[in-house]
């Protein structure tokens, strides 16, 4: 009986142990084994070098011809975009030509108005002024004139600088695109000139008494003004 005893005892120490060594086993195989997004890794690279060289080569071909035609899409969509442009500042030529317009600066509003041959306003634009009030009497006071005038030239000051004397030097695109001319030698009897409408380096200084007696635009607006305006046409400034 105490064999018999002594041998129960045995047997379930040794249970016990096998149960432990299984659940310590198991324990071990979860963690090794690997993840899903692992396993989708692993198959993934597999399969690619289970690919023969022909096959990567046309991979790599299908992928080169598709950035190929998004590339070709995105030029031809910004050529069409061009071509509406031009396009548009065709039209707005063609309109030019076909009235005569004339522009009223009113400087108290800082506004600048394009008038049709029946004196209606069709655009207006914000502007800025010469830095100080009042007629422009000599070269170099600050003041943009008031009076009637005419615009002698249009040039291209998209490679112009200027020196504002601030310290800074030379401005590059100081004039904007465009620089549109008025002619002044009836009033200053050539003591003063140089006084037109152009563009800025400063767009975001608009309503405002900032300029040397010039009148400024936004570059976008200039550029177009410049497709009504002619040599000749009419430049009226008012207080």
């Amino acid at each position: 009986m105490k064999i018999h005893g002594k041998l129960s005892k045995v047997i379930t120490v040794f249970m016990a142990a096998l149960l432990f060594l299984f659940a310590v086993t198991a324990a071990g195989c979860t963690e090794d084994k690997p993840k899903e997004k692992d396993k989708a890794k692993i198959t993934e690279t597999q399969k690619q070098k289970q690919k023969t060289p022909e096959e990567l080569a046309a991979e790599k071909k299908a992928k080169e011809e598709a950035e190929k035609k998004e590339k070709e899409a995105a030029e031809k969509k910004k050529l069409e975009a061009q071509a509406k442009a031009k396009q548009e500042k065709e039209q707005v030529r063609q309109k030019a030509d076909q009235k005569k317009y004339s522009i009223l600066i009113k400087k108290s509003a800082f506004t600048l108005y394009l008038l049709d041959d029946h004196n209606t306003v069709v655009r207006s634009y914000d502007c800025t002024i010469g830095k100080n009030p009042g007629q422009k009497q000599k070269r170099g006071d600050m003041k943009t004139p008031t009076g009637t005038f005419y615009v002698d030239e249009i040039d291209d000051a998209s490679g112009w600088t200027h020196d504002f004397g601030d310290g800074k030097g030379e401005i590059k695109g100081a004039y904007g695109p465009w620089f549109i001319s008025i002619n002044t030698d009836k009033m200053s009897k050539g003591a003063w000139g140089g006084i037109g409408i152009h563009g800025t380096h400063k767009p975001d200084v608009m309503r405002a008494m900032d300029s040397e007696g010039c009148i400024r635009l936004q570059n976008q607006n200039v550029e177009e003004l410049k497709q009504y305006v002619r040599v000749g046409t009419k430049v009226t400034i008012e207080e």
